[in-house]
């Protein structure tokens, strides 16, 4: 799927790129609303907001000493691409964290001014109430425990306290997998049911089930192989091509 992406803009000294499979969000986008101009500019203020989430992931690695390769907004989302996983449950905590606290800023801003300032127009109005509430549910979302989605590195970073790495990544990975499992099952039932959107959940509880495997693998290289190894890892990531393996090898550090 990343082959097909566009460079968009550069934020911070981070490419952000647009995938492709976009355009599926967007047509779902205009169904729901039975208006093309309103559904894009849904479509486009969840964009920036996603990139925006993903920046706040970024920029607090980026204090910790980690960069970021890319940021990339596809079907299920975006995905930054951190060049190493902050090492300290707490970096980590923070973190995972920065991305849906973002999201929440944004809802909060989205609120105060609709509830603020004299909007006569009723187009404009809606977005803004649609930036509300689309946040909202984008932090409230990425907090869930999916690891690897923000939540499960947040649940995972806090049993650090009490275990290993391994063992802390293990333990997320299976909740995590307990969740993709409802997931996919609510995504089922919306399918069955006449809602536009279950595809999109069975996708994402696909992703959950495989990348949480792969990072507990990560996990259990680097513990083998000792603290001079560091690897790629991903923030709220949406699927990957199987030809990506090769970003997330654990490499001898230069």
């Amino acid at each position: 799927m990343f082959s097909n992406k566009i460079r968009i803009c550069d934020a911070f000294g981070i490419p952000v790129y647009l995938d492709i499979s976009l355009i599926v969000l967007l047509v779902l986008f205009v169904m729901d609303f039975g208006s093309f101009t309103f559904g894009l500019a849904c479509a486009l203020v969840l964009a920036v907001s996603i990139t925006l989430h993903e920046l706040g992931h970024a920029l607090t690695a980026r204090v910790f000493g980690y960069q970021t390769r890319d940021i990339t907004l596809s079907l299920l989302g975006g995905c930054a691409s951190l060049i190493g996983m902050p090492r300290k449950a707490s970096q980590e905590f923070l973190t995972a964290l920065a991305g849906p606290l973002v999201s929440f800023a944004l809802s909060g801003i989205g609120w105060a001014v609709v509830r603020y300032l004299p909007i006569e127009n009723d187009w404009l109005l809606g977005v803004l109430v649609y930036v509300f509430w689309m946040n909202l549910i984008l932090g409230g979302f990425n907090l869930l425990p999916g690891f690897p989605m923000d939540g499960g590195r947040i649940f995972r970073s806090l049993l650090r306290i009490f275990t290993t790495r391994v063992k802390a990544t293990y333990a997320a990975m299976v909740v995590g997998r307990i969740f993709a499992v409802l997931l996919a099952i609510r995504g089922l039932h919306s399918i069955f049911t006449g809602g536009s959107w279950g595809v999109i959940s069975l996708l994402i509880a696909w992703m959950i089930w495989k990348e949480g495997w792969r990072e507990y693998m990560q996990a259990v290289q680097e513990e083998r192989w000792g603290s001079p190894w560091e690897y790629s890892a991903r923030v709220s990531p949406p699927p990957y091509s199987d030809d990506d393996d090769d970003e997330v090898e654990v490499r001898r550090r230069r």
